[in-house]
């Protein structure tokens, strides 16, 4: 599956390894450090959920079934709010 940014939605690193997603419509979003490594993998990745996963796998040297599960998770509640959507 690929996902993309929402229109309008920007994001934004803070120095404590937050990012800061918002939207004039929806407002703001903080991910945790997680969160904003997955964000930028999933950006990196132009928007494929399945590379992004295996990316941060292989840089955290864990399972990516796992990872995988997790940003599938971050990701729906990322929709949810209106903040990421799928791709046409």
């Amino acid at each position: 599956m690929r996902i993309v940014a929402a229109d309008g939605v920007t994001g934004t690193a803070l120095a404590d390894g937050r990012m800061k997603v918002r939207t004039a419509e929806r407002g703001e979003f903080r991910c945790s450090p997680v969160g904003s490594a997955m964000w930028v993998a999933l950006r990196v990745n132009d928007g494929f959920l399945d590379l992004a996963a295996s990316s941060l796998a292989d840089a955290w040297q864990t399972d990516e079934a796992k990872v995988r599960t997790a940003m599938n998770a971050w990701a729906e509640r990322l929709m949810d709010a209106g903040l990421l959507k799928a791709a046409a």
